[in-house]
């Protein structure tokens, strides 16, 4: 008899992993054959469901993820392009540069001289739009994205535990739509492995203004220091489809905001960009996250190079 293909859900779980897998992977040497060996499913079903599920080939979009990802410490970072080069997966400078010219049809050197990204017209408007609306309430929101009331700290190295909440269309909408449900399972998770110190956070896998608006990949999830992860935590999260990210310990900039995760998202890359323009400071990451505090209440942090503040 011949076997029934798995549900549309469980495909959609596989890619998801898949696309996580990049992601935690973005600066390390990988075949496609790897990644569907650490799926447990054939090569062959795994090349065309993931091409289903997401819309593109898995190594098309391992190559434009890198670069976007690349393309997005050019735009924000101190790294120089050697550096970047390596952090996004290339052996050599001279092959990084020929993948990102073909890409985006400008040398890594004359990007990192662009003064408004195509995409950032888009973002710049919502920005506009939501300052306006936020104005009429007889309050300033520039007031709030104001360096002066950041505060500098250090993470430890921390584990990310989280979902991929929403891609596509409109991954914004869709991820607003669903977090209320997803705060309330993380934060269910939390409570049964006594953890109140971890925190639950959102932010998208993808460089922004870099991505288009319609491929990017929102998340949810549980983010604490390495030190205080269980087994009994590392159980649940395998149990609930969690995936598992590692990100390295550093200096942060801390922004508290009396607002939601959707209402501080956009203004947040318009602080990071406006402040990175001036020199005030310089990226170490993409890894920036909005960590969910209250009901209108958020905690922006963004990674930075000390040497460079």
């Amino acid at each position: 008899m011949k076997q029934k293909p798995p549900p549309q859900e469980q495909m959609e779980l596989l890619a998801l992993k898949a696309l996580c897998f990049a992601d935690d992977h973005v600066s390390d040497s990988f075949e496609m054959k790897h990644v569907s060996e650490w799926l447990g499913i054939s090569y062959s079903y795994f090349y065309h469901s993931f091409t289903q599920v997401i819309g593109e080939p898995y190594w098309q979009y391992v190559k434009r993820h890198r670069l976007e990802l690349s393309a997005g410490l050019l735009r924000h970072s101190g790294y120089n392009i050697s550096e970047i080069a390596e952090r996004s997966g290339y052996a050599t400078v001279a092959a990084f540069t020929k993948a990102f010219t073909q890409y985006f049809d400008k040398s890594p050197r004359s990007f990192r001289k662009i003064p408004t990204l195509p995409n950032e017209q888009r973002t710049l408007q919502l920005v506009d739009s939501i300052v306006k609306a936020f104005d009429k309430k007889g309050d300033t929101i520039t007031s709030y994205f104001n360096f002066e009331r950041t505060e500098m700290t250090y993470l430890p190295e921390s584990m990310l535990y989280y979902t991929i909440l929403s891609r596509g269309q409109d991954p914004v909408a869709h991820m607003i739509m669903k977090m209320t449900r997803e705060e309330l399972r993380l934060r269910k998770i939390l409570q049964i492995q006594e953890l109140p110190q971890a925190r639950v956070i959102t932010s998208t896998l993808d460089a922004v203004p870099v991505t288009s608006y319609e491929q990017m990949s929102m998340f949810a999830g549980i983010f604490l220091p390495c030190k205080d992860v269980t087994q009994g935590l590392m159980t649940m999260a395998l149990t609930e489809n969690l995936m598992a990210k590692r990100i390295p310990a550093g200096h942060y900039i801390k922004l508290p905001v009396p607002m939601d995760f959707a209402m501080a998202g956009i203004p947040m890359y318009e602080f990071i960009d406006r402040y990175v323009k001036e020199g005030v400071f310089k990226m170490s990451g993409n890894h920036f996250f909005i960590s969910l505090v209250g009901p209108n209440e958020s905690e922006i942090y963004i990674p930075y190079m000390k040497q460079l503040l």
